[in-house]
C-alpha cells in the first residue's frame, strides 16, 4: 500500500472535524458548566488537539504531492475540479478552526460564528474529499459507498474521540470536573458511534451488488488495476475491521451499564470500547486504500 499520505490526510483531517462538530453541539452545555479562566483553558486545549490533527493531516497531504511547491497550482480548477475544491475548503477549515483557536486565545471567549463557519467548512471539506474518490475511474470508489465511508468515519472519530479528549483533559487537571460526560452524553455518543456503524453495515449487500454488477459492465472502465479483485482478496481484512467496530459498541454499550449501576466501574470499559470504535475505522480506511 503505498497512499499512506492520503490515509493519514483524510482520516486525521476528518478526525479533526468530527471533534469540531461534537465541540459545537457540547459548546452550549461547556460554557454554562465551564466558568471563566476554566472555561477558555478548556476550549483552548480541545481546539489546540482539534488545529494538531487538522495540520499533520494538511502536511500529509502536501507530502504525497510529487512537487510540494507546485501545490497552489491545484486551485486553478475550482469551478471543474472535486481535487481543487477539496483544497479550498480544507484551507478555509483549518483557517477558520485556527482563528477560533486564537480568538478564545486573545478574546478569552469562545466565538460561536467562527466555530460555526468552521464547522459547515469542515463538513463540505468531507464531501469534497468523498467526490475525488466518487467521480473517479476506479470501480471500487465509484458508489454513494464512499459517501457513507467519509462521513461515518467523521462521526465515529468524532464522537469516540470526544469523549476520550474529555476523560483526557479532565485526567490532566482537576478542576474540569464540571465539564464531565453525563450518563446521558454518554448514552448521545454511543448512539452516533453504532447508528454510524449501524448504517454503513446495512449498506453493504447493496455496495456488493453493485460490484458484482460493475464487474460485468466495466468496458468503458480503463484504469490500469483489477480493484474489484484486489476489494476481494481483502476480505478477511474487511471483515475482521467490521467486526473489531460492532466488538466496540458492545464494550461500549457495557460500560455505559455498569456506569449506570455504580458511577465508579465501568469507565475503562467505555474508553475500551471508544478505542475499538477508532482502530475499526483506521482499519476500514486502510482497506479503503489498500486496493490502490
Amino acid at each position: 500500500m503505498n497512499e499512506w499520505s492520503l490515509l493519514l490526510f483524510t482520516f486525521l483531517m476528518q478526525a479533526s472535524i468530527g471533534l469540531t462538530v461534537m465541540l459545537g453541539l457540547n459548546t452550549r452545555k461547556l460554557t454554562v458548566v465551564l466558568e471563566g479562566k476554566n472555561q477558555s483553558s478548556f476550549l483552548l486545549w480541545y481546539l489546540f488537539v482539534a488545529c494538531i490533527f487538522a495540520g499533520i493531516g494538511l502536511l500529509s497531504s502536501i507530502t504525497h504531492l510529487g512537487v510540494p511547491l507546485n501545490a497552489p497550482n491545484s486551485l486553478l480548477n475550482i469551478f471543474s475540479s472535486w481535487l481543487s475544491r477539496e483544497v479550498v475548503f480544507t484551507a478555509t477549515y483549518f483557517s477558520l478552526l485556527g482563528l477560533t483557536f486564537l480568538w478564545l486565545w486573545f478574546k478569552k471567549r469562545l466565538s460561536y460564528v467562527l466555530l460555526g463557519l468552521a464547522i459547515i467548512a469542515g463538513l463540505c471539506d468531507v464531501y469534497a474529499m468523498a467526490s475525488i474518490y466518487r467521480y473517479t475511474s476506479m470501480l471500487t470508489w465509484m458508489n454513494d459507498n464512499t459517501y457513507l465511508m467519509f462521513y461515518g468515519t467523521m462521526l465515529t472519530l468524532g464522537a469516540a474521540g470526544y469523549y476520550l479528549l474529555v476523560n483526557l483533559l479532565l485526567t490532566l487537571n482537576a478542576s474540569f470536573t464540571a465539564a464531565q460526560i453525563s450518563t446521558r452524553g454518554l448514552w448521545i455518543l454511543w448512539g452516533v458511534i453504532g447508528i454510524s456503524l449501524f448504517i454503513r453495515l446495512v449498506y453493504q449487500p447493496v455496495y456488493e451488488s453493485y460490484l458484482v454488477h460493475a464487474s460485468y459492465n466495466n468496458e468503458s472502465i480503463t484504469f490500469p488495476i483489477d480493484s474489484i479483485h484486489a476489494y476481494q482478496e481483502i476480505w478477511s481484512l474487511r471483515i475482521s475491521s467490521w467486526l473489531i467496530g460492532i466488538l466496540g459498541v458492545f464494550i461500549l454499550g457495557f460500560g455505559l451499564f455498569r456506569q449506570i449501576k455504580s458511577s465508579s466501574k465501568g469507565q475503562e470499559y467505555v474508553v475500551a470500547g471508544c478505542c475499538c470504535a477508532l482502530v475499526a475505522e483506521f482499519m476500514l480506511r486502510y482497506c479503503f486504500y489498500v486496493i490502490h
